[in-house]
Formats: structure tokens, C-alpha cells, sequence
């Protein structure tokens, strides 16, 4: 099996587990919604070790220069910050976006 087809698997067990997580923990506030949000986020981790990565860092890239072209000038190295940590922040909780596109962009779909 392909390193990128496992990466997507694992993947999307990260995404499920992180999203049933935050569930949990915003509508009850419990201790295990807190737990699957930190298995979640382990998951995404090892399903980055297999590939996806490199996708991920691009696309948070791509976000971030978005910053320097909507904000003025001062203005600007504060969104382009701001903009690279929240995409850094959303791929690691809900990682089977920037692996399914590696897989995607692979050619072996």
C-alpha cells in the first residue's frame, strides 16, 4: 500500500476523532471531548510523518500571503503572522486537508 494512501487513512481517523472532540468539548465541556481532541492531534502527526507535510506547509503559505495583499502595509506582517498560525493550527487538528491534495496531486488517485 502506497505511504500516501495510509497517510490518508490515518488522516482522516485524526480529522473524526479532532472534530467529534470539539464537539464534545463545546457543547458539554467534557474531559473526553478534551482527550480525542489530543489523540486527534497525535494522529495528525503520524499521518504528517507519512507524507503530506510539504503539502501542508505550502498550503499555509498560500494563506498567509493572502495577508499581504488585503491588509496595508503596516498592518500587514501582523495578518500574514496571524494567517500562517491559524492554517498551521486548522492542518493539525484536521490534517486529511493538505494530505488528500498531496495524494490528489501524487497521480495516484
Amino acid at each position: 500500500m502506497n505511504r500516501l494512501k495510509i497517510a490518508q487513512y490515518i488522516a482522516l481517523t485524526a480529522t473524526i476523532l479532532s472534530a467529534i472532540g470539539v464537539l464534545l468539548q463545546g457543547f458539554y465541556g467534557s474531559d473526553f471531548g478534551a482527550f480525542l481532541i489530543s489523540i486527534g492531534f497525535i494522529t495528525g502527526l503520524v499521518s504528517y510523518f507519512f507524507g503530506g507535510f510539504g503539502t501542508a506547509i505550502k498550503m499555509a503559505g498560500k494563506i498567509a500571503k493572502w495577508g499581504w495583499i488585503v491588509v496595508p502595509f503596516p498592518f500587514d506582517l501582523v495578518t500574514f503572522l496571524f494567517s500562517f498560525i491559524f492554517a498551521i493550527y486548522a492542518f493539525a487538528f484536521f490534517p486529511i486537508i493538505p494530505v488528500r491534495k498531496a495524494y490528489k496531486e501524487s497521480g495516484l488517485c
